[in-house]
């Protein structure tokens, strides 16, 4: 059932509004709207049946605290007079927070919570007490029984009903994954406070430090530092990392949720993905799967669960830059100049500036999420219709090179071909298999070379400086790498 094919007499949420006004305005006792609200919810639709409803609930297997109701991915705790001063009081707050915190550590997919007094209703989400972009939330207010069907929306839209077949439009996308998506809130949680427990774990540390040095590269000295609130942007990081390739796999018809509940590891070193696809390097073990050092893999449940209600067969658009531009707020982008492609456009350009599709070359030195790698594969797709399904997706990868120093950016541009190849991986699958499938998009500066070059066919090997030194070691540290191996990107 939908929002918009619940359609109940105005007199039936009308009806159960009024008593539960009734019981706040007489000043029942917190057990007495329960009822009432329990009421609400049975009669107007917004629970299936009684069945999904249970009061008194522990919010993890060991803890001795009992929450008032618990529906779906939702807990509701009931106070006499929430509001202190105007505002709801800040240590009801707390403690529908602990709940809700604690249920997320369990594992028990409790996403959301609900302060409320019968009249007066705060949301909550698990995220909250964690993000420094969630502001303690202004309540809302149904004094009168007309606002029955206003009441029966709100709750709707927090108590959340399994989806299934939704399609991975850009409204769609926003509001079950974006920052205000109670997955986010959920799966940012809960690495925030594994990130926080683990600051000082070596690889952990050393993996912030390679995400610092890569982004003050790519987008300048003073856009990251060692600084606290820098760590959001990197869970965030981490967020949209494990999030795409999720969404790769699962698009790829992968089992995310049956991976996520037995296997959660290979859904970030991509495992699983090698084994059914052939697919390979387009997720793997970097810097961002830093969760599986300190054993936190129980996020990846919220991320796949929600990812898993998508009908990943239709198209989905612009979808690295919906994900990316739904965790990253525009004045951040600003901040670190980052600034995407539309589509249009990059159809555009690709159409006009490749005009032999199934022969000529395309690099984009500085692809980010991949705007014009979508648009090259799309046009070559377009134009090689009549070539073997193996011979074609070839071609994808032969002819299209992306790279980019910025380590999200570059997932998400693997994603990007990945998503616009699908037809021709799927087709070759079809056919009878493919050849090791890798996607031509790398980690790397485009524009500095940081070898002589001049050397390379004397010595066998290329020498890269670092601009690393160490305290033991004289001068600068310089890595070599064997000219035949660099050869077999």
């Amino acid at each position: 059932m939908t929002l918009l094919e619940w359609t109940p007499e105005k007199s039936t949420a009308t009806e159960y509004l009024g008593k539960l006004l009734d019981r706040h305005n007489a000043g029942a006792s917190e057990s007495d709207i329960r009822m009432a609200f329990r009421d609400f919810l049975i009669r107007t639709g917004v629970a299936a049946d009684e069945s999904e409803i249970s009061s008194e609930t522990s919010p993890s297997a060991d803890s001795a605290l009992k929450v008032d109701l618990y529906i779906r991915n939702t807990y509701v705790e009931f106070k006499r007079g929430i509001l202190t001063a105007g505002a709801v009081n800040p240590d009801h707050i707390a403690q529908l927070d602990e709940y809700i915190m604690e249920s997320a550590r369990a594992g028990a997919g409790i996403q959301n919570g609900i302060l409320t007094d019968g009249k007066n209703y705060l949301k909550r989400s698990v995220g909250d007490r964690v993000s420094p972009l969630a502001a303690g939330g202004a309540h809302a207010v149904f004094s009168n029984p007309a606002q029955g069907r206003r009441l029966y929306e709100y709750l709707y839209d927090i108590i959340d009903t399994a989806a299934s077949g939704l399609a991975p439009d850009k409204a769609n996308l926003e509001k079950r994954l974006g920052m205000g998506s109670a997955a986010f809130q959920t799966a940012a949680a809960l690495l925030s406070r594994a990130h926080s427990d683990n600051r000082d774990n070596p690889t952990v540390a050393v993996k912030r430090k390679l995400w610092k040095d890569l982004l003050q590269v790519a987008l300048g000295e003073d856009s990251v530092d060692d600084s606290e609130d820098n760590d959001w942007l990197f869970v965030r990081h981490t967020y949209l990392t494990s999030l795409v390739a999720v969404i790769v796999q699962a698009a790829l018809d992968i089992d995310v949720k049956e991976s996520a509940d037995n296997n959660p590891a290979d859904l970030l070193t991509g495992e699983t993905l090698r084994q059914k696809t052939w697919l390979k390097g387009i997720i793997e073990s970097d810097l961002f799967t830093w969760p599986l050092e300190v054993d936190e893999t129980e996020y990846l449940r919220t991320i796949a669960a929600q990812v898993a209600g998508f009908n990943w067969s239709q198209d989905s658009g612009e979808l690295a830059a919906t994900l990316y531009q739904s965790a990253i707020e525009s004045d951040e982008r600003k901040r670190m100049g980052e600034y995407y492609t539309p589509a249009w456009l990059a159809d555009a350009m690709a159409r006009e500036l490749i005009a032999d599709p199934a022969n000529t070359r395309a690099l984009d030195p500085a692809c980010g999420s991949g705007a014009f790698i979508g648009a090259a594969v799309r046009h070559i797709i377009a134009h090689t219709g009549g070539l073997p399904p193996q011979e074609r997706l070839a071609k994808l990868q032969e002819n299209i090179v992306g790279i980019d120093l910025h380590p999200v950016a570059v997932q998400l541009a693997k994603a990007t071909w990945v998503m616009s190849s699908r037809p021709a991986i799927q087709a070759a699958r079809a056919a009878g298999g493919a050849d090791e499938i890798v996607a031509p998009v790398y980690l790397g500066d485009s524009l500095q070379l940081r070898y002589d070059n001049s050397r390379l066919s004397a010595q066998g090997y290329i020498e890269i400086r670092t601009g690393e030194t160490v305290d033991d070691a004289a001068g600068e540290i310089v890595f070599q790498a064997p000219l035949k191996l660099a050869r077999q990107a």
